[in-house]
Parts: structure tokens; C-alpha cells; sequence
């Protein structure tokens, strides 16, 4: 009897594990740099003779970003940010938070602040932009936007 109400105990258990959220799944498997090089067009000269502007997103996840493990960088053409971030897994996807700005970075952020989504599909990744701004007002708010590097 008591071999019985152990196997069923332990079967109990394994079923609340199977049963717990995608949530669950650790963010080591996001870990890496993750790039969006947004291009702004051309400036300067006609056409062709213009030179290509960009902006280059960055987004580090891991111990290498620091102390919350998430890190965005923006540079390029009149563009210089540095945010701290959280990162969030749940279910093939990974949720972007605003944790800190810079004193010397534009605009307000609220911490906690739902920046963007980068979500794991059959075509490679798909990123979903919340109230994190891409630099043009042309630019795509969502598609393959970043690309993972390292």
C-alpha cells in the first residue's frame, strides 16, 4: 500500500511539472547580442551619391549585460542610447522591459515598461515593437527586425 501512494505521489508530481508554464524555460537560451540595423535612407548628394545612414540596435542578453542581464544600445546617425533592460521568456518568446535610463538619454521611460517582443518562429526570429521607437517613422514596427549575431 505504501509503495503505492509513493508511486502515485511521485506520478502527481511529474504531472504538475509537465503542466507548468512555458514561463518556466530558462532565459540562458536567449542568452547572446541580438542586432537591427535600421536604415534611414540617404543624405547628401542625389541618389545614389548620398551617403547610407543607420542606426544600430543592440540588444545583449546574459552576465555580459550587466547588472539585470539585458542591455540595449542604439547608435548611429544622431542616435546615442544605452538602456538597462529586463528579460522576460514565455513560451518561444522574449519580453523586453524598460529597467533604467541614462540621466543623459531623451525621454522619460517608467520602469517596467513593455519595450519589445522577440519571438522564435519557422522563418528565424520575429520581433514585435511596443513602445520601443525605431528611429524613422517609415521604419517597420514589427517583422525580422533583429538578428541574432553571437
Amino acid at each position: 500500500m505504501l509503495k503505492t501512494i509513493t508511486s502515485l505521489a511521485a506520478l502527481g508530481a511529474a504531472a504538475l511539472l509537465a503542466a507548468a508554464p512555458a514561463s518556466a524555460a530558462p532565459l540562458s537560451g536567449w542568452y547572446g547580442k541580438f542586432v537591427w540595423e535600421e536604415a534611414l535612407g540617404r543624405i547628401g548628394g542625389e541618389g545614389r551619391d548620398g551617403v547610407a545612414i543607420f542606426v544600430t540596435h543592440t540588444l545583449t542578453l546574459g552576465p555580459s549585460a550587466g547588472s539585470t542581464g539585458c542591455r540595449i544600445d542604439a547608435e548611429g546617425y544622431q542616435t546615442d542610447r544605452h538602456w538597462k533592460c529586463t528579460a522576460t521568456p514565455e513560451m518561444g518568446t522574449v519580453i523586453i522591459k524598460l529597467f533604467k535610463l541614462r540621466p543623459t538619454d531623451p525621454g522619460r521611460g517608467v520602469s517596467g515598461t513593455r519595450l519589445f517582443r522577440i519571438t522564435r518562429g519557422e522563418s528565424g526570429l520575429v520581433t514585435r515593437l511596443e513602445s520601443y521607437d525605431a528611429t524613422s517613422d517609415t521604419s517597420p514596427r514589427s517583422g525580422r527586425l533583429f538578428s541574432r549575431v553571437g
